[in-house]
């Protein structure tokens, strides 16, 4: 969050975000995600239940201007083009490249790695995680290296490796 406050509004001084919330109601059980509205200053600290999202069909879907290098409330972008689709979920194509979903990012299995794409738009912090600890490698995936993979998941902050479910690739049109 401060990373992101500096690098688009120049902003030095940084939000003390444990501190702030420590004084906040936390829910006891189940699972949240703890959705943090900002920009010069701190606007709204929620908690939403999460649930992983049911998903039975994905559309590649190639946009090659789309950019998302930051976690952003407005997400008209991605909106625009699930919208256009009647499949559950897309996954975005970039000059042929494979990026992410409008969710997520995605890794796909080899039969003996986990592979997440170079390309994507938001390197989540999943993502990044999984990297650090060696359970999955990054390379380039392109459209036609999709017929290589045996199947997929999809990762993001509240979807680690293990819970993510294993999905068939025929899933991805």
């Amino acid at each position: 969050m401060n990373r992101t406050r500096y690098k688009m509004l120049g902003i030095l001084d940084e939000i003390k975000l444990e501190k702030l919330m420590r004084s906040h109601p936390i829910p006891s059980s189940g699972k949240f995600k703890c959705r943090i509205i900002y920009d010069e200053k701190l606007d709204m600290i929620e908690f939403v239940s999460y649930q992983i999202k049911p998903i039975y069909s994905i559309k590649l879907i190639e946009h090659n201007e789309i950019e998302y290098p930051h976690k952003f409330l407005d997400r008209k972008p991605f909106e625009f083009l699930s919208d256009s689709v009647s499949e559950d979920e897309i996954l975005i194509v970039k000059n042929g490249k494979i990026t992410d979903t409008s969710y997520s990012n995605i890794v796909f299995f080899d039969g003996q790695n986990w592979i997440t794409p170079q390309t994507f738009l938001l390197n989540g912090t999943m993502r990044q995680f999984l990297l650090e600890s060696n359970q999955i490698i990054e390379n380039e995936i392109g459209i036609n290296d999709l017929d290589k993979f045996k199947s997929f998941k999809l990762i993001n902050a509240m979807m680690n490796l293990e819970e993510s479910p294993e999905r068939e690739m025929t899933m991805i049109r």
